[in-house]
């Protein structure tokens, strides 16, 4: 009897099934615990981390997870420009420095996880010897393949690349003394000796033979500096020669020849896919992997690489089986994690954006909708808005990516008009629904996922332009291997590597700051125009997490955050009363009409405002204004960043500024805020109880075991007082304090530590309940309030009680009225680690259950 054929969910299925066994098999490591975020900079180097290890081991951490510790950009606060993978930090106290870190850790019990950019390196010269080399020595040099660049003839013939690093044209720059010759000694410059292109803190190479073809003599210093700095045409025809056209940086949109991350033309992008390139972008991680220095690694941006499937495989194979690897993969709503990856997670986001979700009230969509449709004149239409700053991105920033891309594009398809295959790539980019597809032409095969996505973008684009059908078609084709001319596979690869930057400058850099009817929901993997998530999303979503993925990564905050943690769930609240926040904005806008300029603010900026204090109140005036800056910017609407409305700043700024001093608008604010406060705190505690105990492995961003206001990056980087923080831990001891006397500190955060040490805690006395083969079972109260209470229990010996929407149970603790709400916990002798109450199971009233603290935490005594 013959068997029907497999369909795709069969396929599927065996697919995942197989990667799942996989995973398993790495039974004999360690995964973590728990991880501890910790953002290193010149003022918070190792021994300063080495300094905190004893708290956080107290805490209940298991992995320091360090950000980048690669030699970067010098005085770097981020580290993710990367300008020497060969060398540790040494403004973070170099080799020796890590290895005390690793020494203080391991003793103390601690393992570490170390952030790792393979995407791209920092292109800052003098100090990155692979740009420093490659601009000297061209594609022929030690370096010279190591970064994407499409090398362009220069007027002598030979290779050449843009460097767009000028603050004015080149011939305004001749005209003046910034741009000039210089020389540097061996002394001065080890390893970049000799003669130089000097610009402010830049400084370029000179090519080999250069001096001697425009009739200088190289051993003569003096008289050759002196000649080219009195005849400036020498200066031009001298960098003609070179290996690099120095440029105007507003040109690198439009003409840049080589590959970046995103629009930052000062990063630039690394091929890693060839294996002299991967060796020494991996020179200093893999022996610190070998030896134990690190368990394992975040992999920042896999998207932007040309082959991140084969990467990851290249890396697994490196590293072996054993080390931890999650990584940067921003999943949209819908889009599952391909099974087939040699990794263990994600780091997070869709998660973060699924446990937020259970504590924003849908229903207030139409309310916040009518409010921001007030404010600006007319009601919001996403999609158009998402498509319209996908193409504006596009247009705008992207313009060297685009004519690439076509130049691809007509090399596989030359009957095509160049002009007709660049409108319908970009129809096809503003219709991409995810980051990207995972096209391997090396496998000739294309699976089920990346079909249903290219398809769809088909057809979306097929839609918005009938007249591009055709050759929206023929790409399709290319896409899906289905046509093979020659140069089609550079162009597959091309493609993918564009779709990501669109998404993420579009919608991310863009629509988010754009849309602002809600800002709580404008994160990293969230859509502004979809509020609230279903408890049974949450079971269905944490189930499929245990099943497949049991150790990827579950974050609260991090670095790449819009907003902290306890700032979107003091935000939620507002969803759970929306027409009294909309009667509050009404007012608030007419009590401080006085202080608008003559340019602004626009009233969704206001509105932004108004979100923005009561999220983060109290802010100082500094923290407040520069991240307006940055939020108008990057809306890109009345100002941005290569366009800025100094005006409208000003106003916006200026606006802001007054209503930190206008009393009566500040006795309205507090008083708003103080009604909300403890409501947020709630929240937050439940939000956080959840990732604590949901499948996957916690992550702690740096002083988020107390509370944190905090904004999106550079706000989120400030220094951490760990001080107090340990301060607060040495008064918590084994025994659980008197819930009522943890309370009256709710402000100072106490309760939040005191709940991840338990937390922690339980995690590290009931491995089994949270490891790889452990279970998730979903508890469904019932009664009037069965919908404000998330509750589940992992490996029969864990109970996690978080109410969601705790407006809907009354503003105060004190106060919170359950009804007849009950919940049949599994029978069993159970203690609450947040209290020490003792339950025995059953069918019991969670207002029993909740008595004493606001969440519950059972574990099977």
């Amino acid at each position: 009897m013959n068997q029907p054929a497999p369909s795709e969910h069969d396929h599927l299925a065996l697919e995942r099934q197989a990667a799942t066994a996989l995973r398993r098999q790495r039974g004999t490591r360690t995964i973590p615990r728990a991880t501890y975020r910790l953002q290193l900079n010149p003022d918070f180097t190792f021994d300063d981390a080495a300094a905190i290890v004893p708290q956080l081991a107290a805490l209940g951490i298991s992995h320091l997870y360090l950000s980048p510790i690669l030699q970067a950009v010098p005085e770097s606060t981020h580290g993710y420009d990367v300008i020497d993978p060969s060398r540790i930090r040494a403004e973070f106290g170099g080799p020796e420095g890590l290895a005390r870190l690793a020494g203080t850790a391991r003793n103390a019990g601690l393992g570490m996880i170390l952030d790792i950019v393979p995407n791209h390196v920092g292109l800052h010269s003098p100090a990155n010897p692979w740009w420093w080399e490659t601009l000297r020595d061209g594609p022929a040099g030690r370096y010279g393949r190591h970064l994407d660049i499409r090398w362009t003839a220069g007027p002598h013939g030979q290779p050449t690349v843009l460097v767009p690093q000028l603050g004015a044209p080149l011939d305004d720059e001749l005209a003046g003394d910034d741009l000039h010759l210089a020389f540097a000694t061996a002394d001065e410059a080890p390893g970049r000796d000799g003669y130089r292109i000097v610009y402010h803190e830049h400084a370029w190479p000179v090519r080999a033979g250069s001096l001697e073809a425009v009739g200088l003599q190289p051993d003569e210093v003096t008289g050759t500096l002196e000649r080219v700095a009195a005849d400036r045409a020498l200066l031009r025809e001298l960098l003609g020669h070179q290996h690099y056209r120095l440029a105007f940086w507003r040109r690198a949109n439009e003409e840049l020849d080589y590959r970046r991350f995103f629009d930052v033309a000062t990063l630039g992008a690394v091929r890693v896919e060839d294996p002299a390139v991967f060796a020494d972008a991996h020179q200093a991680v893999l022996p610190r992997l070998h030896d134990g220095t690190f368990d394992g690694l975040r992999i920042d941006h896999p998207d932007g690489l040309r082959d991140p499937v084969g990467y990851l495989r290249d890396l697994r194979e490196a590293t072996g089986p054993d080390a931890w690897i999650v990584v940067e993969k921003v999943l949209e709503r819908g889009e599952a994690q391909r099974p087939d990856w040699p990794i263990d997670g994600t780091v997070g986001y869709a998660v973060a954006d699924l446990i937020l979700g259970a504590h924003v009230d849908p229903a207030a969509g139409p309310v916040l909708d009518d409010l921001q449709a007030e404010l600006t004149g007319e009601p919001i239409d996403r999609a158009a808005m998402t498509d319209a700053a996908k193409r504006t991105a596009l247009i705008t920033l992207f313009g060297a990516e685009r004519a690439w891309l076509t130049d691809e594009l007509v090399a596989a398809c030359p009957d095509l008009d160049p002009t007709t295959a660049h409108d319908a790539l970009v129809e096809l980019l503003v219709a991409w629904p995810v980051y990207r597809t995972y096209v391997r032409p090396v496998e000739d095969a294309v699976s089920a996922a990346d079909r249903r996505i290219i398809d769809d973008a088909v057809a979306a684009a097929s839609t918005a332009r009938s007249d591009l059908v055709d050759t929206i078609d023929r790409v399709r084709d290319l896409l899906l291997l289905e046509d093979r001319p020659e140069h089609a596979d550079r162009f597959v690869w091309t493609f993918q590597q564009l779709t990501g930057p669109a998404i993420a400058k579009g919608l991310e850099d863009t629509v988010l700051y754009r849309d602002l009817r809600f800002v709580a929901v404008n994160e990293v993997g969230g859509h502004p125009g979809e509020l609230g998530r279903t408890a049974e999303e949450f079971h269905a979503d944490s189930e499929h997490r245990q099943q497949d993925w049991p150790a990827t990564m579950i974050l609260s905050s991090t670095h790449d955050t819009k907003r902290s943690h306890d700032v979107r769930a003091r935000l939620a609240t507002l969803s759970q009363a929306p027409q009294e926040w909309a009667e509050a904005v009404r007012r608030w806008r007419e009590l401080t009409s006085r202080h608008r300029g003559r340019s602004g603010p626009s009233p969704a900026h206001e509105h932004l405002v108004f979100q923005t204090l009561v999220g983060t109140w109290p802010i100082t005036e500094d923290r407040l204004t520069d991240y307006l800056i940055k939020a108008a910017r990057e809306g890109k609407e009345r100002t941005d960043w290569l366009e800025t409305d100094a005006a409208y700043e000003a106003d916006l700024t200026a606006f802001a500024a007054a209503l930190l001093t206008d009393e009566r608008f500040l006795a309205e604010l507090t008083g708003f805020v103080d009604r909300i406060r403890a409501p947020g705190w709630l929240t937050s505690l439940s939000m956080q109880l959840v990732a604590l105990t949901t499948p996957g492995v916690p992550d702690l961003y740096q002083g988020s075991e107390l509370w944190d206001l905090s904004l999106v990056d550079p706000d989120n980087r400030r220094a951490v007082d760990h001080t107090r923080r340990a301060a607060l831990l040495a008064e918590l001891t084994d025994q659980p304090p008197d819930p009522a006397a943890l309370l009256a500190r709710l402000d100072e955060g106490l309760p939040k530590l005191w709940m991840i040490r338990q937390a922690l805690g339980a995690r590290h006395s009931h491995p089994q309940a949270f490891g790889p083969d452990a279970d998730y079972l979903p508890l469904r109260a019932t009664g009037l309030r069965a919908e404000h209470l998330l509750a589940f229990a992992r490996g029969g010996s864990v109970v996690t009680l978080a109410p969601v929407q705790v407006r809907g149970l009354g503003d105060r603790f004190d106060v919170w009225d359950w009804v007849d709400t009950h919940l049949e916990v599994p029978v069993g002798d159970w203690t609450d680690v947040l209290t020490g109450e003792r339950h025995t199971g059953g069918i019991t009233p969670i207002a029993r259950l909740l008595d004493r603290f606001p969440v519950g935490l059972l574990v099977r005594s």
